[in-house]
This record gives structure tokens, sequence and C-alpha cells, in this order.
């Protein structure tokens, strides 16, 4: 008998990581959906954010993209390095969209 995948992404929402608790909970998360073979870890091809100015260019980009096998969702996983906070952010179309862009 097969086993079919259920995902939990529509009832999942994107998060602002800002402890260290939050952020395991989190990374175990994604890292048993990837085991289960729900999600899969994909590379990150994209910078979250992009800055030019001056000859000078910024790229800042996620630690972690994840692709869910049941509905093409893509989640993007920003660690923390604090004091700076991480972030989770979903895109339910499976199409990422840079956070900023600014170009000079």
């Amino acid at each position: 008998m097969d086993r079919k995948l259920v995902c939990e992404c529509s009832s999942r929402y994107p998060a602002e990581i800002d402890s260290a608790s939050l952020f395991a909970e989190i990374k175990d998360f994604f890292e048993e959906q990837a085991t289960l073979g729900i999600y899969d870890s994909v590379p990150v091809t994209q910078p979250y954010y992009y800055w030019q100015s001056g000859g000078r260019v910024a790229e800042y980009f996620a630690d972690k993209w994840y692709v869910c096998k049941v509905c093409g969702c893509l989640w993007e996983f920003q660690y923390p390095d604090f004091p700076m906070k991480g972030e989770v952010r979903k895109f339910a179309d499976g199409k990422y969209k840079a956070q900023d862009q600014y170009i000079e």
C-alpha cells in the first residue's frame, strides 16, 4: 500500500526567528519534513536582498530553500545570526520574490 504524502503548508505561516529555541524548532520541522520526503531541499539560486551603488554590489542569500512535493510551496529559511533575527518566508505559488531591490 502506498503512503500518501500530506503537507502542512496551508496551515503554516512565515515567521520571524527571534530566539534560539524557535530557530531549533523550525529547523527541526524542515529537516523532519525533508526526511519524510514531503519537502526537498533545493539550492538557493537568488538573493533575498540585492544592493548596488558606486560600483559596489552586495547580495544576501538565504541559508536554505525547501520545496513542498505535495503543493509546490517554496519556503525560504534565513538562519538567525544573533542579535540579528532570522526569518522564514513562504511562497505559496512556488515562485520566488526578493525582499528588496535597490539599484542606484
